[in-house]
């Protein structure tokens, strides 16, 4: 709100986010509230709530002055008896910490009598909006605002959120850095597990026992993927997001992983590549070795004050050095958060400390069936960089992790 310095923003929960597959989670960041129907309505110079409450007081119907609200959708009836009653309109006021918390249905209500008095909306669209195509539905509410307050004028409050959701507290990097202790521990229970003649199904299967046996604040990372994890062997691990998991791993196959785990809401992204048979062939070798390269150059330079773009480049010019620029593929990393695929701002800002990046070089050779992908997570810190858990990835301790005694 000291950013917004005036108007009203409002924001929903179910808005649309930067990657398609994964929700916007700027309600969740600000309140912790994960209801996906929730709406945050902020107003830095305040909005005027309980007329009908006020008409037999001094106020004499004038309302109260409040500066937050959460709507939310609390149970009642038989919903209540089907579904579990739920948090309560106190419960999520104290846990969200906004001045009032109001069921779902008085929004319009609120507005109505608001909107009247403004001349500065904010609205949230973390996703690029796409002409031509139906307006989503998240957004409909702010296209009927536009045309009802058509006065109003119109700024996207989802940059300011994304900037600090960009940098992470203590606590944010604390449960980072437990989401990628357990990712990496599963990660290495599978490079033993995974050989030739299991399908690649049973990957899958052990990722998410390992996950889902676990207390509860620890979850499946992938977001709305259409897998929990990516198990892609031989061929398969050249097509970016090969996610049908059910073919069987052959004797000389490589191995990737990617997949995410979630720990009290904040996600890890990490990626292995290695041999099912345990054993490197000397070209697998020397390819993983220059993807391996390229990773370490990427994070010897990451400190305070480099951009992605200069990290990708890093990354690029080692591939080409070998003659294997043109089978590079994409961004070389992205920042992981409260989304595995967290916000990243435009233009490419200078990384400051408290920054989490993955560098994950990507290697695809489609004529040879060979893909490689190497992936972990860094944080920027005051005079340079913290690698976090991962896997093992040098060549001799990734085939002593798939070594079968």
């Amino acid at each position: 709100m000291a950013q917004m310095d005036e108007g009203i923003a409002l924001i929903q929960a179910g808005g649309v986010a930067q990657d398609p597959a994964l929700p916007d989670k700027n309600v969740a960041y600000l309140t912790g509230v994960t209801d996906s129907e929730a709406v945050l309505l902020l107003a830095p110079q305040g909005v005027r709530v309980d007329y009908f409450e006020t008409l037999q007081s001094r106020e004499v119907g004038r309302g109260r002055v409040v500066r937050s609200i959460l709507f939310a959708h609390v149970r009642s009836g038989a919903q209540a008896f089907l579904d579990g009653v739920g948090e309560s309109l106190e419960t999520l006021q104290t846990r969200s910490g906004v001045d009032r918390v109001m069921q779902l249905s008085q929004l319009p209500e609120t507005l109505n009598r608001n909107l009247m008095r403004q001349q500065l909306f904010w609205g949230n669209s973390a996703g690029t909006p796409q002409l031509g195509k139906p307006v989503p539905t998240p957004h409909l509410l702010l296209k009927e605002i536009k045309e009802r307050f058509y006065w109003l004028e119109w700024r996207n409050i989802a940059p300011l959120i994304h900037k600090m959701r960009f940098l992470k507290d203590a606590y944010e990097i604390e449960c980072l850095r437990q989401a990628f202790t357990i990712h990496a521990e599963i990660f290495t229970k599978l490079m033993g597990a995974l050989r030739p003649g299991i399908n690649e199904s049973l990957g899958q299967a052990i990722f998410e026992y390992e996950v889902t046996t676990r207390p509860q604040h620890i979850t499946l990372g992938m977001g709305n993927y259409d897998s929990s994890i990516i198990v892609a062997a031989g061929k398969n691990a050249v097509i970016g997001h090969y996610m049908d998991n059910n073919q069987l791993i052959q004797d000389g196959d490589l191995v990737l992983l990617d997949a995410g785990v979630c720990y009290h809401g904040y996600y890890s992204d990490i990626s292995s590549t290695f041999p099912a048979n345990g054993k490197f062939t000397p070209r697998q070798r020397e390819l993983y070795a220059i993807v391996l390269a390229a990773q370490k150059a990427a994070i010897a330079a990451m400190r305070p004050g480099i951009t992605e773009y200069e990290l990708h480049q890093i990354v690029y010019d080692v591939f080409a050095a070998h003659g294997l620029g043109k089978y590079s593929y994409g961004r070389c990393g992205h920042s992981v958060g409260l989304n595995i695929h967290d916000v990243y701002e435009y233009p490419d800002p200078p990384l400051e400390p408290g920054v989490v990046l993955v560098i994950e070089p990507f290697l695809m050779l489609p004529d040879e069936g060979i893909g490689i992908r190497l992936e972990c997570g860094i944080l920027i810190t005051e005079d340079g960089h913290e690698v976090l858990p991962h896997p093992p990835q040098e060549l001799e301790a990734v085939e002593a992790a798939c070594r079968r005694e």
